[in-house]
């Protein structure tokens, strides 16, 4: 990425908008931005010079928003998931294997236990009993 002024007439990646050759630029995605119009295509940040960024489909995504994609976050803890995971539920939540408990006993599941979901909290069959 780098920033220019630019001699001829380009149009913003974002805004559409005329670049003219009295503004500074980025160019970055291999298109051309205002400074202010370089931004997280997912949470709309703005991107520096100095930011890191992921070019995704020809447009910038922000570190976190990479990684929140790439990796996603735990249904219970609400942290980020970087390893194996649990699809639970019937809506398939995304839960690390290690918070995948019983919201009852608070014992894992196993193969043999089964469980069930109400509410997006997890049990095992003789906990609701």
């Amino acid at each position: 990425m780098t920033e220019v002024s630019l001699s001829v007439s380009h149009y913003c990646g974002y805004c559409h908008n005329s670049i003219t050759n009295t503004k500074t630029c980025v160019q970055a995605c291999g298109t051309t931005f205002h400074k202010e119009c370089f931004v997280c295509q997912s949470c709309h940040v703005r991107l520096f010079s100095f930011s890191k960024f992921i070019e995704d489909k020809g447009k910038p995504i922000c570190a976190t928003c990479h990684a929140n994609k790439k990796n996603p976050t735990c249904f219970i803890c609400k942290k980020l998931i970087e390893g194996n995971y649990t699809l639970a539920g019937p809506q398939e939540f995304k839960v690390h294997d290690h918070c995948f408990k019983c919201n009852g006993c608070g014992q894992s599941f196993t193969a043999e236990t089964g469980f069930t979901e109400d509410e997006g909290k997890f049990w095992h069959l003789s906990c609701l009993r």
